[in-house]
């Protein structure tokens, strides 16, 4: 009796479960093996194209750029002196001018050349010296700290 064989319901389950997966497997849309292959091919194809290194770009770029430096320093026209009149000279032009005209006389007038020259400067030097003042006051008040802090 051990040796008989009995029958079994796995070949039936089997084949249920066989059916069922095939009934609920989704379908492949068409040719979606060409088009996965396609793009394997488009890939491989933009790997195997040659690209231009950086360095080759950035040597290309240096040599256009040192190229028209030396362009620009070759067309540069040379420096031409400025003759320059002496500043005495100036001031006997000035003198001149003043002495010669009531027009040029009242244009070079003291309040003019004090509105023009002194006045900024004097603006300046009394900035300068409320600055350092300001300094000299802020240094005076630390000292006792300092003394106090040895």
């Amino acid at each position: 009796m051990k040796d008989e064989k009995q029958p079994s319901d796995w070949p039936g389950i089997e084949a249920r479960l066989r059916d069922d997966a095939r009934r609920d497997a989704p379908e492949f849309p068409p040719f979606l093996h060409q088009r996965i292959m396609a793009a394997v091919r488009a890939e491989a194809e933009k790997q195997a194209r040659p690209r231009l290194g950086l360095a080759k770009v950035w040597r290309w770029a240096f040599a256009g750029g040192m190229a028209g430096v030396a362009l620009a320093l070759a067309l540069k026209p040379a420096p031409q002196q400025v003759a320059v009149d002496s500043p005495q000279k100036v001031s006997e032009w000035i003198v001149l001018a003043a002495n010669s005209d009531d027009q040029m006389a009242s244009l070079i007038s003291n309040r003019l050349l004090n509105d023009m020259v002194t006045t900024p400067y004097q603006q300046q030097l009394d900035s300068l010296s409320n600055e350092l003042q300001n300094a000299l006051d802020f240094t005076l008040r630390l000292m006792p700290i300092e003394v106090a802090l040895r």
